[in-house]
Order: C-alpha cells, then structure tokens, then sequence
C-alpha cells in the first residue's frame, strides 16, 4: 500500500512538472493571412498555425483548429505566411549573420571557407553567440592539381585542398568529415576518378557532395547531386570543338553564349532522372543586365547608405556604391555576347524545371560579391530572376524553400510549414505569387519558434573576425588620420577628450593610444572620439595615436603624434 502511494505520489509530482514545464514554454498561434506552406500546394487562406517550443503543432483554416488558451498569437490578416528561407549557396563573411535574419533567410549553407573559421561561426550561432541564421558548412575545397580553367588564382589556396590521386582524396574528404562538417565541397579540376574518391567517403559518412565540377555528364555519372552555377553544364553543351578548347583553358569569356542548346534536352534528361538539383546562380553575373537593374541598383544604394549598415566594413560598402552608381555593362559588342550567355541559362533553368527538375536558391554571396549578392537581399534578388526565366513565383519559393531543405538533407525539419517541422516561419507584406518581390517586405521572423528581432545594429561585431582572405574592396581599406584635437595635454592633467577625424574609419574602428587601446566613440566614418585616462598623463613624452580597423579587412592608420609637456 505504501509503495503504491508513493508512485501515486511521484507520478503527480512528475504531472506537476511537465505541466510547468509545458506552461514556460509559451505556444504561439500565427492566424489571418495566406498561407503559402512552401509544398507547392494551393494557399491556405484564412490560415491558424500553432505553434509549442520549436515545433510547428497545428496547421489548418482559422476556425478548424483550436486556440490553446494563454497563447501568444500573432495577427497575420492582409499577409503572406511562408517557411523560412533558405540560402543554399554562400560563402560567409565577419558581417553576414544579422544581414540574413534581417532579411528572413533562418537556415544558410556555407559551401566553402576556413573550416576551423566556420565552425566556429556555426558553432557561436547555435549558442547563442553570434544572432544568425542556423548554418550547415563544408569547409574547405577539396579540388584536383591546377588547371587551366581554374580561375581561382591564389584567392582561395588558403582553404583549398589539392589531390592527385584517389587516395590523396579519400584522405582528404575523411580528414574533414572528422572535423564535423555538414557537407563536402569540390572544384572542377577533381578528374571524374578523383570526384568518384570524394564521394564514396561522403556517401559513406552521410554526407553531400556539392560544388563545382568539369562537365556535368561526368559529375553526374559519378554520384553528384547537386550541380553549383553553368560552368559544368556549359562544357557539355559547347559542340565547337576550338571553343571548348578555349574554355577548358579559361579563354572563353562568357562562354554560356557559345551552348548549344539542341543539346539541352539529354542533358536535362538526365539530370532529372538522376534527380540532380541545378544551382543557377542569375544574378551573380546577370545584375547588370536585367530589366529590374535600376530597380535593383536604387534599392541596393539605399540600403548601403543606410546608417544601419554601418557594421559591413566601408571599403565593401564603397566600392559597392561606386560600382552600382557607375552602372555599365562594357561595349556592345560583349554587351550582346552577355545577353546571349544569360538567355541561355536562362532557357536551359526553365526547361530543367518544366521537366520536373529543381532548382536551388543560393546567389552565392561571398568574398567576391558584387552588390547584387549582397547578402539575405541576393535571396529575394535572385528569386525575380529565377521568375524572370520563366519559373513561376511559386516555383521560385519552392527553391527557396522545401527544394533546398531537400539537398540538404534536410527536409524532415526544414522547408515548410507543416505539423513537426521546426517553426521556422515568415510573415511579408502583399502576396508573392502576383508579385514575387513581395517575398522583400518581411514583417515577421519566426525561427526554432521564437520570433526574433531582425533590426540591424550598426556596431555590430563578430567574436571571431575571418582572418583568412575576406573581402575585396577596390582600394586599401587601412585607415587614415587626418587631424588630431587636442594635440598636447600636461604630465599629471585629468582625463583628456581626445577627437579625430579623417577616413576608412568603421564601428569596430579602435583608437589606439602608444600601446594602450581606448573605449573608442565611432561618430561617422571620418570621426571617432576616446577618453584618455590620467593614468596615461603621467609622463612627459610623445606618444603615437592611431586607428586600428580590426578583422580580416583592417588595417592601422600612420601614426599622429600627442604630446605630454612638463607641468606648470
């Protein structure tokens, strides 16, 4: 009887706890609006979604399902409701993670950088460290001996690793497996012997393969799925043999103009009966060339002069802004040669996806990012583009969405908004299917089931700056001091108010005083102010003041000189 009251009574206790623990947990219910649950299947209108700790609960008509009492809910009449987004294809920089949320992108993948680097992003995420999207990562480059396609040049050598033979690149895709990688990625030089080696020790850990790859009819026979930009599918549709000759040895520019695209069909064929997903990548050298290029290029200037963007380092922000007001697109006769290119893979993406291909959303943001790749905003850039070669707006939500949740193995989480699948959800103003550019109008982000402040912060600073190549700003980013104000203080004065102005200088700008750095003030990118403390008064001599821009793209400014004079 005794022990009967005592499972009685533990069985209560434990009741007691769960219903607390249930109770701090708060549900959260998203009703009104149109949902486009990123299935491709017909919106919901008038939708209730519920939603209890990270997982989405409920999905019906407003009406159909029940509101648990005490829920948070959230209004979403005159919306639109769609599964967070995800970018497919990036390559992180130190300012990338808020640029993300802020733009309703909850899950990236990172397909090349610093392996120690980007776990380590991955990692400060997930602990709450850094505010970002949740991230999967390759690490670095598993690629074959140079060769003459190969127009890296040394950009990437630092995180590139090359192999010769099978067992030089088993050893490698092994090597960065143990390293806890979420995927493998590889370059076109790996011969298809090589990339057979890179995918076997893959497959075996779980793992996918993308990247880029010579010709995709080899990649395809090897095991790829996942088929990064034309360049693959360009070899394999050049019939002119001195032009693929040309290509192979990097001297065909905008080659995709040079497809023949009566070979479009096989290719395609088997890409999708292989069910390989197609990366096209538009508007990494398409921007200039679209209709919506001015629409594009006003947008991308308004957002860069913004103070709140502050935290992207100036000399990107600069030479941004002088590209896109530059505009241009070279002479007429390349001009009509890019058109032709871009029509091409144009063509080759709609046809892909009218046979029942799937394309891949990821723009490729990265070190060599023009400004239309900026990134979160290249998602919904790229998205128009996609629509622009036919897809339809779903079809390019699809890509944005359950389609690459699906590559990355991911799909049983990620991708839509269905019953067990993480609550990663956003709300947008207007509806994407008439408009796709509707899909920029974020109003709400949902992710893990929480929503989450996407306002950017222009002093953000990342914990961990990328050290290895980062950026490419098209002048030196060091900065400058120009003028120093006071110039002198006396040995044993108080605390001194010290002002500078010049250039190149950022929210992570450090004034620095001799060896000591001070809480440094950054007023605008030619001022900054700093405290100096007594502490550093208390002797005669002259000390060098500079400006250090910490991170991958710093640099120390020459020094200006301050004087501690004897005391009256």
């Amino acid at each position: 009887m005794k022990l009967k009251s005592r499972i009685l009574m533990l069985a209560c206790v434990l009741g007691f706890f769960a219903s607390y623990a249930r109770s701090q947990s708060q549900t959260l219910v998203i009703q009104g609006g149109t949902l486009i649950d990123g299935t491709g299947r017909v919106p919901l209108q008038n939708a209730a979604i519920v939603v209890e700790g990270q997982r989405i609960k409920t999905v019906g008509a407003k009406g159909s399902v029940a509101i648990p009492s005490g829920a948070k809910v959230i209004q979403a009449d005159g919306k639109t409701i769609l599964p967070g987004l995800i970018d497919d294809h990036m390559h992180s920089l130190d300012w990338f993670p808020p640029l993300f949320l802020h733009w309703g992108i909850t899950t990236a993948f990172d397909t090349a950088n610093p392996t120690e680097w980007v776990l380590a992003q991955r990692d400060a995420i997930k602990k709450g460290r850094i505010k970002g999207p949740r991230m999967f990562v390759t690490g670095i480059i598993i690629d074959g001996p140079p060769s003459g396609s190969d127009n890296e040049g040394d950009r990437r050598e630092s995180y590139r690793v090359r192999v010769r033979t099978s067992e030089e690149a088993r050893v490698a895709t092994r090597n960065v497996i143990k390293q806890g990688v979420d995927g493998i990625k590889v370059h076109e030089a790996l011969t298809p012997e090589l990339l057979k080696a890179v995918l076997e020790e893959a497959q075996k850990a779980g793992l996918n393969v993308v990247g880029h790859e010579h010709d995709v009819r080899e990649a395809v026979a090897a095991g790829m799925k996942f088929i990064e930009h034309p360049y693959s599918i360009t070899h394999a549709t050049i019939s002119d043999p001195e032009k693929l000759k040309a290509l192979e040895a990097g001297k065909l520019p905008f080659a995709e103009a040079d497809m023949n695209t009566s070979l479009f069909p096989p290719i395609i064929d088997l890409m999708v009966k292989n069910q390989v997903y197609f990366n096209p990548t538009l508007t990494r050298a398409g921007f200039n060339l679209m209709p919506e290029r001015q629409e594009w290029a006003d947008l991308t200037i308004k957002l860069l002069e913004d103070p709140s963007y502050a935290f992207i380092y100036p000399g990107r922000r600069e030479a941004w802004l002088r590209a896109v007001k530059a505009g241009g697109s070279g002479d007429p006769a390349t001009l009509e040669r890019r058109m032709r290119a871009l029509r091409n893979v144009q063509v080759f993406t709609r046809d892909f996806v009218q046979a029942g291909g799937r394309i891949i959303n990821g723009p490729d943001s990265g070190p060599s990012s023009p400004a239309s790749n900026m990134a979160g905003l290249a998602m919904h850039v790229e998205m128009q583009a996609l629509v622009d070669a036919g897809l339809t707006p779903m079809q390019a939500i699809l890509s944005s969405t359950k389609w690459s949740a699906e590559q990355l193995r991911k799909d049983r989480d990620l991708g839509t908004v269905e019953p067990g699948k993480l609550a990663d959800i956003i709300i947008v103003e207007g509806d994407p299917l008439k408009d796709i550019r509707a899909t920029r109008n974020i109003k709400t982000v949902i992710m893990d089931g929480k929503v989450i402040d996407t306002a950017l912060d222009p002093n953000f600073r990342n914990p961990i700056p990328r050290t290895f190549f980062g950026d490419i700003p098209s002048e030196d980013p060091t900065p400058e001091i120009y003028e120093i104000s006071p110039h002198a203080a006396r040995e044993g004065d108080a605390s001194v108010e010290l002002a500078l102005t010049g250039r190149k200088f950022n929210s992570r700008s450090v004034i620095r005083f001799d060896t000591t750095d001070l809480p440094t003030k950054f007023i605008s990118d030619s001022r900054l102010s700093a405290t100096v403390s007594p502490s550093l008064l208390k002797k005669v001599g002259s000390y060098a003041i500079t400006v250090v821009n910490p991170g991958s793209m710093g640099g120390t400014a020459k020094a200006a000189y301050f004087m501690v004079n004897f005391k009256d």
